[in-house]
């Protein structure tokens, strides 16, 4: 996978974290990566898409907002900024028969003031709410031109396996594969905790959840909060922490 998992949020960063009803505080820093892998789940069979393109699943509402940007450091000090954006234009794919129009969101990741990557992603909502990840055609970016496109993947083409962004009603324990490409990519995801709390640029957000990526080949593990109605609140890379600073 791509640094490119930039997704829409809602909010400012998060400035503590605890879990409800439990008194256990999860500092929100970069000390916050956990160890740990996911496991391997699968899509649900035969999905039905009426409304692909309106994405308003509860924890991934991804065509709620236009334009956000999230700003973040790197633990070498890189400073690192992505703007995401939700483009008027769709790419069409065929899932168990059907034509089902994805919806097509670009990342444009920057280090240090520097375009280093330019990510157009597909994503589509069945009726169950479940979001699904179809591909992504990536542009790495060297001293202002395009280096090459490692990591592009589409389904259909690289993989008959459609990603899972986000199950329908995540609950602890549920497992599932963002990504499943052989000889690119593999990212397994498991919803670690539910019901947290965060208090985010002065509102207070309930029933958080707190989910783990592995990923392979990089054997990587990563971990995010998602609070109901925003996305995406905070993310943890291997090599620092990213959170929103505006969305419009």
């Amino acid at each position: 996978m791509q640094r490119k998992r930039r997704l829409l949020v809602i909010g400012s960063a998060v400035a503590a974290l605890a879990a409800a009803g439990t008194g256990t505080a999860i500092a929100v820093s970069g000390d916050d990566a956990r160890e740990g892998r996911g496991t391997t789940g699968g899509a649900a069979a035969g999905p039905v898409f009426s409304h692909p393109t309106t994405i308003d699943n509860r924890y991934l509402p991804l065509t709620a907002t236009r334009r956000c940007e999230r700003r973040g450091r790197a633990d070498d000090g890189t400073r690192e900024r992505t703007v995401t954006t939700v483009l008027d234009r769709t790419r069409r794919f065929t899932i168990d028969g059907q034509q089902v129009d994805a919806a097509v969101i670009r990342d444009d990741a920057y280090e240090d003031g520097e375009l280093v990557e330019r990510t157009h992603d597909y994503f589509a909502q069945a009726d169950d709410r479940t979001v699904y990840y179809l591909g992504e055609h990536v542009s790495n970016i060297r001293r202002g031109k395009v280096a090459n496109h490692d990591g592009t993947w589409l389904y259909g083409r690289h993989t008959d396996v459609p990603g899972v962004a986000m199950p329908a009603e995540p609950k602890v324990g549920d497992q599932y594969r963002f990504e499943d490409v052989p000889g690119v990519t593999t990212e397994s995801n498991r919803v670690e905790e539910t019901g947290l709390r965060a208090r985010v640029n002065g509102r207070l957000l309930t029933d958080i959840i707190r989910i783990q990526e592995f990923i392979q080949p990089q054997g990587e593990v990563e971990h995010k909060l998602y609070a109901p109605g925003v996305g995406l609140v905070v993310e943890y890379p291997p090599d620092g922490r990213t959170a929103l600073v505006s969305c419009r």
